[in-house]
């Protein structure tokens, strides 16, 4: 995606979930676009912190999230990680419903959508709430 599409996107991305296009949010949504994987949240803190300060930079996260633009990703044990969302993840439906492939070798946590969840069959007596899909191994860079 060049730079205009992804100007562009971004706030598109803000005005379709209902939150103001401020230089900082915009900023966020652009360097989620430019990466394939999930992003930690001290991650995004040391990249951004030049342009706005730590409080501001939690806010946008949580305000991506309750809006669907983010969901929270399987971490590799150093924090918590946000990916983007599908582009059919609306704020009052907001699923995260795939496979999160972590791996062990750069730690990069990715979402595959198009990977099938295979179905669970609980006892009567369970009921589920919420869940998470999440493999293990080596990513196709680490690999090569």
């Amino acid at each position: 995606m060049n730079t205009m599409n992804t100007q562009q996107h971004a706030e598109e991305l803000l005005s379709n979930h209902g939150l103001k296009k401020t230089p900082i949010r915009i900023a966020m949504l652009k360097f989620f676009m430019e990466h394939q994987f999930a992003l930690s949240a001290s991650y995004i803190e040391s990249n951004m912190k030049a342009m706005s300060d730590r409080v501001t930079i939690y806010r946008a996260l949580s305000s991506f999230e309750e809006k669907g633009i983010l969901h929270k990703a399987p971490d590799d044990g150093y924090g918590v990680k946000y990916a983007l969302c599908s582009e059919h993840c609306p704020d009052n439906a907001h699923e995260d419903h795939h496979v999160h492939f972590i791996c062990q070798e750069c730690s990069n946590t990715y979402c595959l959508e198009d990977v099938h969840i295979p179905m669970v069959k609980l006892p009567e007596d369970y009921a589920i709430e919420s869940f998470t899909y999440t493999i293990n191994g080596v990513c196709k860079a680490c690999k090569r």
